[in-house]
């Protein structure tokens, strides 16, 4: 059964997806520079003064996250029909597992620090790291446009165009019209093919 030809709608569709994909990729590499936890100065951790943890610190999977958005781009271009939404099912799934991580680490990321006290010269200071917003809400961004862009993967990636799809022939091949085999016959028989009407 033949798919019917895709639509100006379903042409925009599969850009947005995109574009969805690639804003993920970068909110989420993003998000692994941000400071999720601001580190009061002079806290030491392992006897060393420590700075403020990022969200590669917090959730090292960000980096590897924003990998998979950037390779979910070209796996959306390159595929289609059932394997389109197989792989937004996919898509959909890392997502939901990248929400639960991502919320785990910015809500219990300040228990999972240890500090070994106050360096010298610093006194006691205000007290414990506490959770900023910026680098957590850009990551979770992220993870919903991943999750947005797998369900429509999951939903309707079997009608979006796919890459190529308009240099492949509908139908299959074609016979060539002048490949008559009754042509050679006629050469071999010593008669002029040309000659006929």
């Amino acid at each position: 059964m033949t798919q019917p030809a895709p639509t100006a709608t379903d042409k925009r569709l599969l850009w947005i997806v995109v574009g969805a994909l690639v804003v993920a990729a970068v909110a989420l590499w993003a998000s692994s520079g941000l400071p999720w936890l601001d580190v009061p100065r002079g806290l030491t951790r392992n006897g060393r003064l420590a700075d403020d943890v990022t969200g590669g610190q917090s959730l090292t999977a960000l980096t590897p996250l924003a990998l998979f958005a950037l390779a979910a781009v070209a796996a959306t271009l390159a595929t289609g029909g059932w394997l389109r939404r197989v792989f937004g099912v996919l898509v959909l799934a890392v997502a939901a597992w990248a929400l639960y991580a991502v919320l785990d680490a910015a809500l219990n990321g300040a228990q999972r620090i240890s500090s070994s006290g106050w360096a010298p010269g610093y006194g006691e200071g205000p007290g414990e790291p506490a959770r900023t917003l910026l680098g957590p809400a850009v990551a979770v961004a992220g993870v919903v446009l991943l999750g947005g862009a797998g369900a429509v993967l999951a939903w309707r990636g079997g009608l979006l165009p796919r890459m190529g799809a308009r240099y492949s022939a509908p139908g299959g091949r074609r016979e060539r019209q002048d490949s008559r085999p009754d042509l050679w016959q006629a050469l071999s028989d010593g008669d002029d093919p040309t000659t006929r009407s």
